[in-house]
């Protein structure tokens, strides 16, 4: 087949300051058709990024030359979307989160798999190629056996109070928003499966949503990680992996723009280095891997299985941050 052709149902912020660019710059991938609940928006948004058609999320869906959609509608909205896509035979990159829990997941899954079609959770920074570094450095053992896993995403409280990140009918909140990246980061790159998490949330007191979670996951091999995602504190977008013989810090970890050079820090008994990586474009990596997977030819990935283990740890995440108490993690 040609290029992967994609149609976007939702014309959201991440959409046109992330995914757009980066689809009009992918290899095998090319945009269809905007699709918006809003005519206005959808039109403006296929003229700013070169699309052939527009209209409603139904008339993407209707299109018999698209092969995929994006989703990134409210997250609220994510499952009725990706059973829509299904139905209609579309394979579906969905922005995380991409469900409100396992319940969910496992269902979308199962229509995915019914339909024939691939079902992937956009967790983009696995995609750049600083965390591959990191993992070669590891497997090198440059600094040992791993022991111990810190990381934190944080950014400024959103300025606006009519974000979604403040309505708990959206699935606002920073568990749903951003803790998932300091998870899927331990989880990458820690050996073993998470056992075990606590997790501790504060909350913003305008809206009742969860503003902070502090986690902390055991992991099989009895690695540690330390994990915090919070709004209205410093932006931090880091994490760090220390071993019986040494220390990784990546000080731009999750969200990298395209054109920023990041930086890696190891730091062993020999000293420590400074590393300067090459810039990347993870959205567009990531654009070419699901492509890719749609067209063949390539090594097939279990994305439903990875989405179905990340929902299961944040699942037990959440229900450690509601029941107050520490939770097994089973099943995974």
């Amino acid at each position: 087949m040609g290029a992967v052709q994609f149609g976007i149902i939702a014309c959201s912020s991440i959409a046109r300051r992330r995914f757009l660019p980066a689809l009009k710059l992918a290899s095998g991938a090319q945009l269809a058709s905007i699709g918006s609940r809003d005519a206005a928006k959808a039109e403006q948004f296929a003229r700013e990024f070169g699309a052939p058609r527009h209209g409603t999320y139904e008339d993407v869906l209707a299109d018999p030359h698209i092969n995929a959609v994006y989703i990134s509608t409210p997250p609220s909205l994510h499952a009725e979307w990706v059973h829509k896509a299904a139905a209609a035979g579309k394979h579906v990159l969905c922005e995380k989160p991409a469900f409100r829990d396992g319940t969910e997941v496992a269902k979308a899954v199962a229509a995915c798999r019914a339909a024939g079609v691939r079902l992937m959770e956009g967790y983009v920074p696995k995609y750049h190629p600083q965390h591959a570094r990191v993992q070669a450095l590891i497997a090198e053992g440059k600094i040992g056996a791993l022991r111990f896993f810190e990381a934190e995403f944080t950014y400024p409280r959103p300025a606006s109070a009519n974000d979604i990140r403040f309505q708990p009918d959206l699935l606002g909140g920073v568990l749903h928003d951003s803790a998932g990246y300091p998870v899927a980061a331990a989880m990458m790159h820690l050996p073993g499966q998470p056992v075990s998490v606590t997790c501790t949330q504060g909350r913003d007191a305008a809206t009742g949503v969860d503003d902070a979670c502090s986690m902390t996951l055991q992991f099989s091999g009895g690695e540690i990680a330390n994990l915090y995602a919070a709004y209205g504190v410093q932006y931090r977008s880091r994490y760090a992996i220390a071993g019986s013989s040494g220390r990784i810090e990546l000080e731009r970890a999750f969200a990298i723009a395209p054109d920023m050079s990041p930086t890696m820090t190891v730091e062993t008994n020999a000293g420590i280095a400074k590393i300067v990586l090459e810039p990347a474009d993870q959205f567009r990596l990531m654009i070419e891997d699901f492509a890719a997977q749609i067209s063949g030819g390539v090594e097939m990935k279990n994305y439903e299985a990875d989405l179905l283990r990340m929902q299961t740890v944040m699942d037990a995440v959440a229900e450690s941050a509601h029941e107050r108490r520490t939770v097994e993690i089973k099943n995974l």
